[in-house]
């Protein structure tokens, strides 16, 4: 199964760490109002699901603290580690870590964000795993100095030999989103040609498989 679940984290109106990707609820509920200006109240009588099906019409916008609680539920109960990849959107660090730390999956966890961001998480809680994107060569040493990364987020058309070989020759992993148009069998033979350490799935099952093709014909 998948190693990462990912969460976008923002904040609502009254300061409530809510799963949210776009800065408005309008694709997600209909409400076309930002998130960061609607209480947590409102939020919590929106449909998150009608536009997917009508199956899906109870379900809410789950709070940073109720995944949290599923996913330290869910890894005790099946014996896994799965860990989350908390994209920071427009986080409050403080709350953000203290969340995690509650729920034992601080240590786990991958922060995903601008360098500002990940600078104020590495304040509140000094180990961290940070992934800011991929600068390019010229600003990357400064980057490293600056917030000593656990991985970098290199877009899957930057990809290539020299800049994975210079992440990793850093003791720095390296991710890759291959989400949307790149998200089938030759991309991820790309990546894993490149010794991506992390790729970016909508399809774990069919990343799985390619590598297990690849390590047969390693063979």
């Amino acid at each position: 199964g998948a190693n990462f679940n990912e969460i976008d984290v923002r904040p609502s109106g009254d300061g409530e760490q809510v799963i949210v990707n776009y800065k408005s609820l309008k694709r997600t509920t209909g409400l076309d109002s930002l998130v960061s200006e609607t209480n947590y109240a409102t939020i919590r009588k929106l449909s998150a699901g009608s536009w997917f099906g009508k199956d899906f019409i109870e379900e809410k916008v789950p709070t940073l603290e109720e995944v949290c609680m599923l996913v330290s539920t869910e890894n005790e109960r099946r014996s896994s580690d799965v860990m989350l990849y908390v994209d920071c959107k427009a986080i409050e660090p403080a709350k953000v870590i203290q969340l995690l730390k509650k729920y034992k999956l601080a240590e786990s966890a991958v922060f995903y964000g601008d360098g500002k961001t990940l600078a104020a998480i590495k304040r509140h809680f000094a180990s961290a795993r940070l992934m800011p994107a991929f600068p390019g060569f010229r600003d990357v040493d400064h980057l490293i100095q600056a917030i000593q990364p656990y991985a970098f987020d290199v877009p899957f058309k930057e990809l290539n030999h020299a800049t994975v070989a210079y992440i990793h020759s850093k003791g720095i992993k390296v991710f890759s989103d291959l989400l949307g148009k790149d998200d089938h069998g030759d991309p991820y033979r790309k990546a894993i040609t490149f010794d991506v350490d992390l790729i970016q799935t909508d399809d774990v099952n069919a990343v799985l498989n390619t590598y297990k093709e690849c390590e047969a014909q390693d063979k």
